[in-house]
């Protein structure tokens, strides 16, 4: 067996461009260990977005601890989710999104990815603009005053996160740790102006001691948003490690970066809003001169642009996938131009119609309404296997183990449909009340604890009974097995 632990290999080598797509990856190009997921999901997330979601918990009407807690429970759960959706990745070889093969169907997969893609679009484009308007926030500063300041912008970070996207996978990797450890030093920076800012008095006075239980589930489902919208992709990054990886630490690995990044951003997020009474307001960035000395807001604004590049890189580098997961018969640097003219589009609606904080709220409720049930169904299938696969069929087309009845799994369409059911029964959050929660109920937001629940009890319960799933379990066991010992 030929596997690089924690080495490069000529596929997959940083500042070079990446040799393959959405195809398994073969077992002499497999290498890395779990500690990089670690380091690349702190890069991902540790930039002003996140601090923004902060911000957001305490906008709901919670007092101070209220929202620390909102933001400790809501990632704990989310990062778990996170954690669970990359083990796919070293038995599959394939990128997150294809692991929908299996649970859906060839055909039925298309439905997640359809929406999978958008999610990963619609992330690229949320986190250019906050990118763009720090740059543009900076051009300004250095006496660049065009009406053309914000295309130039928009030009500047989109050309840096293509190029690196381009690069691929193991660039990303080797990129992220990097800028991990400087936004880390920029961001504890912000932490140390903004909090002798927020006392315990001026905390207090902020929403006038906080909200009810049922404001609080609310809060807590938008902080869980963020990590959980990160699902669909999270084996894409580990899709290059050995088959024999522990699921356990990389687990721990991936979503133990993830909360360390989430956690930090997101109580400094907290504090700024404490000190500015409870919101960013809809243009975060021009925030930062209250508080801030001048010398700071410069390097400032550069890790606000360094973040916002690093949390998109791996965007663009899944939607690129994801529009090869979609049979469109275009190669992964055409599919990173098409989602460049995308962003281009949603910036030219934020400048000229959108509200960026009320459109970024509504983005992260809607992300949980069928990524939680997906993510759920995706991770019973694979307890459900034992994590065997047969990677030889990932690619095939009218045939194979994931065929199924002409292309579609009905127990996944099924149970994830209910997930999203109950999604939007139990929802009320910004995005969508319902009925249920207005009318009888009367509190709270339960859209993602019960589209978990349901979507992957459904997918238990239909998929372990049905006629062709133990016979392409069998199949996958002893094709696993019989390759195991040849390799």
């Amino acid at each position: 067996m030929s596997t690089h632990q924690g080495t490069e290999v000529a596929a997959d080598k940083a500042w070079s461009i990446e040799q393959h797509a959405i195809d398994p990856i073969p077992r002499e190009d497999r290498h890395g260990t779990p500690g990089e997921l670690f380091k690349m999901w702190i890069g991902a997330n540790t930039n002003y977005v996140v601090v923004v979601t902060g911000a957001l918990a305490l906008s709901q009407g919670l007092s101070l601890w209220q929202a620390l807690l909102a933001i400790l429970v809501g990632n704990f759960f989310g990062c778990l989710v996170l954690g669970l959706t990359t083990i796919m990745g070293p038995k599959t070889g394939t990128s997150g999104i294809m692991t929908s093969r299996s649970s859906f169907g060839q055909i039925g997969s298309f439905l997640p990815k359809a929406v999978s893609l958008i999610s990963a679009l619609s992330w690229f484009s949320i986190n250019s603009v906050v990118a763009t308007q720090a740059l543009e926030t900076l051009l300004k500063m250095s006496g660049f005053h065009s009406h053309m300041v914000v295309w130039v912008s928009l030009a500047i970070i989109l050309a840096a996160e293509i190029v690196l996207a381009i690069f691929g996978h193991a660039t990303i990797i080797a990129a992220e740790k990097w800028i991990a450890l400087v936004l880390a030093v920029l961001f504890a920076g912000l932490a140390w102006f903004v909090l002798p800012h927020t006392s315990l008095a001026i905390a207090s006075q902020v929403n006038h001691g906080g909200g009810s239980f049922s404001t609080w589930l609310i809060a807590m489902g938008i902080v869980f948003s963020y990590p959980i919208g990160w699902a669909n992709f999270a084996s894409d990054y580990s899709r290059y490690f050995p088959a024999e990886t522990s699921w356990k630490k990389i687990v721990l690995a991936a979503g133990g970066g993830q909360f360390v990044a989430l956690m930090f951003c997101e109580v400094i997020g907290v504090l700024f809003a404490t000190a500015l009474g409870g919101t960013l307001g809809e243009d975060p960035v021009s925030q930062l001169s209250r508080f801030l000395p001048t010398w700071f807001i410069v390097p400032l604004l550069f890790a606000i642009i360094l973040g916002g590049i690093a949390a998109n890189v791996p965007n663009g580098y899944t939607a690129g996938l994801g529009l090869l997961a979609m049979r469109i018969p275009i190669n992964r640097v055409t599919s990173l131009a098409i989602i460049a003219l995308f962003t281009l589009s949603f910036r030219v609606v934020t400048v000229f119609y959108g509200e960026f904080f009320g459109m970024y709220q509504i983005f992260l409720n809607y992300m949980v309404f069928w990524t939680a049930p997906w993510a759920a169904i995706v991770v019973v299938d694979y307890f459900l296997r034992g994590g065997r696969y047969r990677a030889d069929d990932w690619m095939k087309w009218g045939s194979g183990a994931y065929w199924y009845t002409k292309g579609v799994f009905w127990p996944g369409i099924i149970a994830w449909l209910l997930g999203i059911g109950a999604s939007l029964a139990f929802s009320n959050s910004p995005t969508f009340v319902s009925p249920l929660m207005r009318d009888v109920l009367g509190w709270g937001d339960l859209s993602f604890e019960c589209s978990l629940l349901v979507g992957g009890l459904a997918y238990f319960l239909l998929a372990r009974r049905h006629p062709l799933f133990p016979v392409a379990h069998g199949v996958e066991r002893v094709q696993t097995d019989a390759r195991s010992t040849s390799v």
